[in-house]
């Protein structure tokens, strides 16, 4: 048969080793895939345990098994003539983004720059020291390379997500291990809170002792990632309604429907949107209510808005969720949003720390001082008046400006603002599934919020549970896969 003639689905370029004839759809081959997915979920429902894996064992921990991962899915794809991606234009401008910012990383950590590039504290260094060390743009090359891994680690699960989720059933297989996980956490959190918040594991409380805070030390973390479950959770619901309910009955019997739903087949959701929303407002972070308000906007207005979930069904749906969070917020406890509203900003200082980065930034805004390297500098620019330590920016933008400088950091943003940006066409470009881009774009807008306040993308818990939201997301944006023979939409 002429290829020409052939139909495109049998075209659809496949990867194989030389010599290797490939098993297409072998039940190996399909165990192999699936034991990829289930493993990086098994690193999803374990990165929050040990204080969200923000111990230097842990991070390291998930950086090995995530790369091992990666390295037994690209065996299994080569081994087993797995299909390649079948859109990769998407990933094209945000690989190339970050693969620039990173290769800046890595210079700014060796000894290779100019002596005009390098920071004046290694010139005190040559002239203290009786064996002078090289000197670097960066002034903590090992804080540099844990960064690196860090933000490798975070490249390896989005791809693995997104390799997972270019078939439909494993893009939602991703998305509702989200909610649970989440759900599980908020409600140990709630548990824990509820017995007199007095312990993180088996480890007495030692800091935020009135906030729910689950097994992370940081109460804002977990906001951020109990966020990630409730704009998961709320997305799922959506779609469980649209998929359940003719909207175009009688409303006694959409009513009846819905009652039978949520106290059904939807009912794990009604709990998980529950548990995580009343944990989110008992964390007390304010900055935390904020960035989850903001993403669960972002999830319904680009479900409004998508063409393939538009439908009568939003007015009811609008109701149904003022009247859901009215009721969260009375059993939450009315004092919770007091207490949020009641929280100043400047209670840590952070005015003043915005203020003082910004003037380290101003002093190398091009090239920077190194990743990692923000706990070093800052001291440097601390007044008398800051008695605590500070070895977080509390913003992320200004932190990378500070440690990356501004054009590098520019790219690392423009990278995973290309990938949101993804997402936002999938929502109109999808007839299918199209809910999974909408929570793509919904916790992309709540951890880019959230950036602005805090540091919990550098947690690795919840980079992981994003990533894995976004990589599904970016996923499930193409208008067409072609796939096992035929194009899904």
């Amino acid at each position: 048969m002429n290829k020409a003639a052939e139909p495109r689905s049998t075209t659809a370029r496949r990867i194989a080793l030389p010599g290797v004839e490939p098993v297409r759809g072998s039940r190996v081959a399909a165990w192999a895939h699936r034991s990829c997915l289930c493993g990086v979920l098994a690193l999803a429902l374990w990165a929050p345990l040990p204080f969200g894996s923000a111990r230097p064992w842990a991070a390291g921990l998930l950086a090995i098994v995530g790369g091992v991962i990666v390295m037994s899915r690209g065996v299994a794809d080569l081994g087993f003539g797995e299909e390649a991606p079948g859109d990769m234009r998407e990933l094209t401008l945000p690989a190339l983004l970050f693969a620039l910012a990173l290769g800046w990383a890595m210079v700014q950590s060796l000894p290779l720059a100019p002596s005009g590039w390098q920071h004046p504290l290694w010139a005190e260094a040559q002239s203290l020291l009786a064996v002078p060390p090289a000197g670097r743009i960066g002034i903590d090359p090992s804080a540099a390379r844990n960064a690196l891994v860090h933000l490798i680690s975070d490249a390896a699960i989005f791809w693995l997500a997104f390799r997972a989720a270019q078939r439909p059933e494993g893009a939602r297989t991703i998305v509702v291990a989200v909610a649970v996980i989440g759900a599980l956490y908020a409600g140990w959190g709630l548990i824990v809170y509820g017995l007199g918040n007095r312990s993180v594991l088996w480890f007495d409380k030692w800091a935020y002792p009135d906030d729910l805070t689950s097994t992370f030390v940081n109460r804002n973390s977990f906001a951020t990632f109990a966020g990630l479950a409730l704009v998961t959770s709320v997305g799922l619901l959506v779609d469980a309604m649209l998929a359940r309910i003719d909207f175009q009955q009688d409303r006694r019997l959409v009513l009846s429907s819905l009652f039978d739903l949520v106290m059904g087949r939807a009912a794990w959701l009604v709990a998980a949107i529950t548990l995580a929303l009343t944990a989110v407002l008992l964390t007390h972070s304010r900055g935390g209510a904020i960035a989850t308000g903001a993403g669960i906007v972002g999830l319904i207005v680009t479900t409004f808005l998508a063409p393939s979930l538009r439908g009568p069904w939003r007015g009811g749906f609008a109701v149904m969720a003022v009247a859901a969070a009215l009721l969260l917020v009375v059993i939450s406890g009315a004092t919770t949003l007091g207490r949020i509203a009641d929280t100043a900003w400047d209670a840590e200082g952070r005015r003043e720390i915005y203020e003082l980065t910004l003037e380290a930034i101003g002093n190398t805004p091009l090239l920077g001082t190194g990743l990692g390297t923000f706990k070093w500098i800052f001291p440097t620019y601390r007044t008398e008046d800051m008695p605590f330590t500070i070895e977080l920016a509390h913003n992320d933008y200004l932190e990378n400006m500070l440690e990356l400088g501004i054009p590098a950091t520019l790219l690392l943003t423009g990278a995973a603002a290309s990938l949101s940006f993804a997402c936002i066409r999938g929502v109109f470009r999808r007839r299918r599934n199209a809910i999974i881009p909408c929570i793509g774009v919904g916790a992309s807008l709540l951890v880019g919020v959230h950036a602005c306040f805090d540091f919990s993308l550098q947690i690795p818990a919840v980079s992981l549970l994003y990533l894995l939201l976004l990589g599904a997301g970016v996923a499930q944006s193409s208008p067409t896969r072609i796939q096992t023979g035929e194009a899904l939409t």
